[in-house]
């Protein structure tokens, strides 16, 4: 009997050694699998860089995954004859949700950057614009997304020039909660300007209410809190991804 329980008791121990062994033999190759994963990763992470003015290749960058790029890549790409620079972008259009730091931004796949150059002179923009839009209860009732309406009508939607800056225009309007509006040039619409071109906008006052362009730049602005607004758009003719518009309440509508 003393024989048989010694050899059970052997069998246990050399059956548990086993599988001890077999557990920290599999721990190990799950360790090399992940290890030659992450290498296969780090093979992949070879990326580039490509650097725009508007539609002139500037040139490119190979980089990695997660990577900082070098200043001194890139820093040749940041100056233009007559211009001065104000930053790189992933959007042709300057989405300020897109710009880019170099210093600290790196990026996951290709990319490419446009860089935002100002002329320090730009051609006189000698176009009309205007706000085009829909309303239930204001005066864009009247104006219905540009219709056929008077020359005298018209004029009620009209940015006029500030005089403050070249090529600035402004117009105060009262607008009210469910309006929905762009701004326009010459009562047509090619080269509408929507929510996307706002450099400064409250969201507690207006939304993006999408449309038919397809993108932030020619999507409908809509009024979240009636009031009496003034809307500034600043152009530039030889470069219109550099416009912008702003817009600022003012008081309640005072037309009421």
């Amino acid at each position: 009997m003393k024989k048989n329980s010694i050899l059970t008791k052997i069998t246990a121990l050399f059956a548990g050694t086993m599988i001890i062994a077999g557990v920290l033999a599999g721990c190990g190759s799950e360790s090399s699998v992940e290890e030659t994963a992450e290498s296969t990763d780090t093979a992949a992470e070879a990326i580039v860089v490509t650097f725009m003015n508007q539609d002139e290749k500037l040139g490119t960058v190979d980089a990695k995954v997660g990577e900082i790029l070098d200043k001194a890549s890139y820093e040749a790409f940041e100056t233009a004859d007559g211009a001065e620079f104000n930053g790189w972008y992933e959007t042709p259009s300057y989405l300020e949700s897109s710009k880019k730091d170099l210093a600290t931004d790196s990026f996951t796949k290709d990319t490419t950057l446009y860089g935002d150059f100002r002329a320090a002179e730009v051609a006189e923009d000698t176009r009309h614009w205007y706000v085009a839009g829909t309303s239930k209860k204001g005066s864009l009732e009247i104006n219905n997304w540009a219709a056929a309406i008077s020359d005298e009508e018209k004029a009620m939607f009209e940015l006029v020039p500030t005089g403050n800056n070249t090529n600035e225009f402004a117009l105060t309007i009262d607008l009210y909660e469910g309006d929905q509006f762009q701004v326009i040039h010459d009562w047509a619409w090619d080269g509408q300007k929507g929510y996307g071109k706002f450099t400064d906008i409250d969201d507690t006052q207006m939304k993006n209410a999408g449309g038919l362009g397809g993108t932030d730049d020619t999507a409908n602005v809509e009024v979240l809190t009636d009031g009496n607004y003034t809307i500034t758009l600043t152009t530039n003719p030889d470069n219109q991804a550099q416009d912008t518009l702003s817009i600022v309440r003012n008081s309640d509508p005072i037309g009421e």
